[in-house]
This record gives C-alpha cells, structure tokens and sequence, in this order.
C-alpha cells in the first residue's frame, strides 16, 4: 500500500508543477514544403519516337544518315522497352566463282564527315519495375539463297573485334559477359553475344555493340563471309541474301 500512495503522490506533483509551468512561445514557421509529383509510365510505346544511332567510338554522340551508297542502317519497327532498336545491313560486294573456297568482308559502315564505323547492333532496356537480365543473340536464320533456290551452302560469317559501349549519359552498370568474336552457320542455332546479369542489375539504359573500330583500321575487316571451296566451284551467278537475325530475350 505504501509504494503504491508513493507512486500516486508522485504522478499528481508532476501534474501539478507542469499545469502550473509558464506556456512556452510558439515560434513563427521559417520554411514551408513545396509538394512535387509525377506519374512514371513505362516507355518504349510511341511508334514516332526517334531513335538516334549511338557512335559506337564517341558514345557521347550520335551519327547522321549513312551513305546512301554503302551499307545502311536497318530500323527496329516493333517498339518496345526491351528491343533490338537497330542493325547495320552486311554487304559483302561481288564475288567469283572458284577452284578454292572464297574469303570477303562486309563494307564498313559509311557516314561521310563523321567517318567509316564498324557494322553494329544497338539495343536498349527501359523496363520499369526494377526488371533486369536478358541475353542478345545473334543466328543465321537464312543462308544466302539467290534466284531457282540456289544457295551458297555451308557459307559462314565470322564476327570478329567485337567492343560494346553505353550511351554516353547512361551511367547504369553494363553488362559483363560479351562475345566479341563468333561464328554464325546455316545449322549452329543461336549464340550468344551479351549477357547482362539479373542479379548485378545489369545492362539497364541503351547499348551499342561494333565490330571493328577506325582507330585501329579494323573497321573494314571484322565481318568475313567464307564461302567452301565445294560451293564457291559451283556457284550460279547472281544476287543472293541471307538473314542474320538479333534477339534480345529477358532473363526468366
């Protein structure tokens, strides 16, 4: 009973001096909040949205329209935020017929004053939600075919001195896992070229990958196509295509 009177009496003395304690001043407001807001949609939806072509050496920049007389730009027309957004054409030029099997470059990418660039692939990732990972690929879905059919069988196309660069404002982590020299074949299926990780949340923003560079004159020898002697012997003369088709599957 005594310590809980003790408790009582001490609970009503601090009641008692604080209603009887002066009423502090309440000081004049200095600052006030200015409420910001917006809306984040998802991009990737405006089928008139102009995609530049990032320069693969001056990432900082962009490239005019190629030279209509080389090879040209080919543009993505299904838009999304996760897309190949552009590739280069590959031209090989005009070959002839032969005993042994027949080797040609593509022709490096034109751009009058700005200059010769390697032939390249530029793709983006703009998803929201904190969506990352996925895979570029690259395959032969086509072998070179011309007129009645005929093919260049067993032909191959080798890429070599493959770089990637950012755009020059895109400051997120790139993606770690590149293939910078490959094959493609009527039958190899598809490789993979860049890799960016899921879990190092990599590869967000807008890429480029070249094949060759001016600086070190590779620009014009980085993309061989190899036609086999068995095939080059017999070849029928005319124009002929193939499809070399770019993936960029998200990571599941």
């Amino acid at each position: 009973m005594k310590l809980t009177s003790l408790s009582s009496a001490a609970i009503i003395a601090a009641l008692t001096i604080g209603a009887l304690a002066p009423t502090a001043a309440v000081a004049a407001p200095e600052e006030l909040d200015s409420i910001g807001s917006v809306t984040v949609e998802e991009g990737g939806t405006d089928p008139d949205e102009e995609i530049d072509t990032v320069d693969p050496e001056n990432p900082g920049e962009t490239l005019p329209e190629p030279d209509p007389d080389g090879p040209d730009e080919i543009v993505n027309p299904d838009i999304g935020p996760l897309m190949i957004e552009r590739v280069s054409s590959l031209e090989f030029g005009s070959i002839k017929t032969s005993a042994n099997e027949v080797k040609t470059f593509a022709s490096p990418m034109n751009y009058g004053e700005a200059g010769m660039r390697g032939n390249f692939v530029q793709w983006r990732d703009i998803r929201a939600g904190g969506t990352f990972g996925y895979t570029l690929t690259a395959e032969m879905t086509q072998q070179f075919t011309g007129e009645s059919s005929n093919m260049l069988n067993g032909s191959t196309i080798d890429f070599s001195n493959g770089f990637m660069t950012a755009q020059g404002d895109n400051t997120n982590n790139t993606p770690s896992t590149i293939n910078s020299n490959f094959q493609l074949t009527e039958d190899g299926g598809a490789q993979a070229i860049v890799t960016a990780s899921q879990e190092e949340q990599e590869g967000k923003g807008r890429y480029i990958m070249a094949f060759g560079n001016s600086a070190d004159s590779t620009e014009d020898e980085s993309i061989l196509l190899t036609v086999p002697a068995a095939t080059a012997s017999n070849m029928a003369i005319g124009d002929y295509t193939a499809k070399v088709t770019w993936k960029v599957v998200a990571a599941q």
